[in-house]
């Protein structure tokens, strides 16, 4: 009887731990219908391991977002190396570089996930962030086109730089319209921020207001760009929106998942399975050809929602 008690508690203690587990990684989570699926499923729950190591340290989101350039550099570094085979393993560079790039993926979860379990996040932080993931993004395809010079190009019958031009304009392009939609979601259909035309302003007033103040060199550049890049985002307006909730939320909570494969999570992914079979057509099929049709395809049906919503 003592067993089965002891057993029973025992058993009780596991759940309770989980449960316990499960409430932090949902705490550290944004609202999951905003997370790309290959983020929320497969990056996060990686992502919260390394969240529980820093948690208790002093360590800030801001470092985290440093530590993956940082190791965006490096993952470059191996991809500029080019083609070569170690102890029997083919394009060795290209498969390190690749696992690098997965957890610079990885660590771009980690410091949203601790600023939101911490409440320490900031509008400056959120802006490192996005300028974490193109220093990287930059950095590893100038490293491929490196890479691919030493390896006497690609045979295919344009320069791999265009190439590399051309499928780094595509994956900023998405990356920029997919977060717009994202945000305009977030504000229309679930009323928890404001939309992207609130968002600048709300970016143009923290400058106006440390604008003439000594120091906050850095962040005051960084406002500025990401003010720049909300220009691109809202290029076509010229004054706020708005919908009613319900009706903007039932036409478009499956839309906004359908965005979220060609989001930037999406293309990277694209990009860490290419040169990890060492097959970079793939990924070009995929940045330059599928993503753009398909979103162009979403892109009509998006229009066409917003037209019915405002009548």
């Amino acid at each position: 009887m003592k067993k089965n008690d002891s057993f029973q508690n025992k058993k009780t203690e596991i759940l309770e731990y989980n449960r316990k587990i499960f409430r932090e990684f949902k705490k550290s989570l944004k609202d999951t219908i905003f997370d790309e699926t290959l983020t929320l499923y497969i990056l996060r729950p990686i992502a919260f391991v390394f969240v529980k190591i820093l948690y208790p340290t002093s360590v800030t989101p801001n470092q985290v977002s440093f530590a993956a350039i940082i190791l965006g550099f490096i993952s470059a570094f191996f991809f500029a190396l080019g083609d070569v085979s170690f102890a029997g393993i083919p394009h060795i560079n290209f498969i390190i570089g690749g696992i690098l790039y997965f957890f610079i993926l990885v660590l771009d979860c980690v410091d949203g996930m601790i600023a939101r379990l911490k409440k320490n996040g900031t509008l400056t932080g959120r802006i490192i962030d996005g300028f974490a993931d193109y220093t990287v993004g930059i950095s590893v395809y100038i490293g491929l086109g490196i890479g691919f010079d030493k390896m006497g190009g690609l045979g295919f019958p344009i320069s791999h730089w265009w190439l590399l031009i051309i499928a780094a304009a595509s994956h900023i392009f998405h990356s920029v319209i997919v977060d717009y939609y994202r945000v305009e979601f977030m504000s229309h259909g679930l009323g928890k921020s404001g939309s992207a035309w609130e968002d600048k302003n709300k970016f143009k007033a923290e400058l106006a207001k440390i604008k003439h103040e000594k120091g906050h060199i850095i962040d005051k550049f960084l406002i500025t760009l990401y003010i720049g890049y909300s220009h691109l985002q809202l290029f076509q307006l010229t004054k706020k929106e708005s919908f009613e909730q319900k009706s903007y939320f039932d036409a478009n909570q499956f839309l906004i998942k359908l965005w979220f494969w060609i989001g930037p999570t999406a293309h990277i992914f694209a990009l860490i399975f290419a040169v990890i079979v060492f097959r970079i057509e793939y990924f070009f099929i995929y940045t330059i050809g599928i993503a753009n049709i398909y979103m162009l395809a979403l892109w009509i049906i998006q229009v066409k929602i917003k037209q019915k919503l405002r009548a």
